[in-house]
């Protein structure tokens, strides 16, 4: 009688064990946290980004003025030349994974 209580026993603590599993935690995204501007760049910063080379812009780098950035996400404000009061700009969102270096550009005076 004690040996099966014992089996009994052994085999609960077992079944209890494979039960439960292994605990899980989220882990904290790290991609969005390396995905954004630098602080010292915030809205309205003129600035040169590069690209790297297997994004699929048309050209590896160009200055924009930063007119928005959400969630890894960027658009540029439209050039000033480019502005015309008949025709809405066109909204292009450009993706911060494939942004390499940003540069900030003096302010034109």
């Amino acid at each position: 009688m004690r040996v099966s209580t014992v089996v009994l026993a052994l085999s609960c603590l077992v079944t209890g064990y494979a039960l439960a599993g292994t605990r899980v935690s989220a882990v904290d995204d790290v991609s969005q946290s390396a995905r954004r501007f630098p602080l010292r760049m915030p809205v309205g910063t003129r600035v040169m980004l590069t690209f790297s080379s297997n994004s699929s812009q048309m050209r590896d780098y160009f200055a924009c003025t930063i007119a928005e950035v959400s969630g890894g996400w960027f658009r540029c404000a439209p050039e000033e030349n480019q502005t015309d009061m008949f025709t809405k700009p066109e909204e292009i969102w450009y993706d911060l994974a494939h942004v390499t270096r940003v540069k900030k550009l003096e302010k034109d005076r």
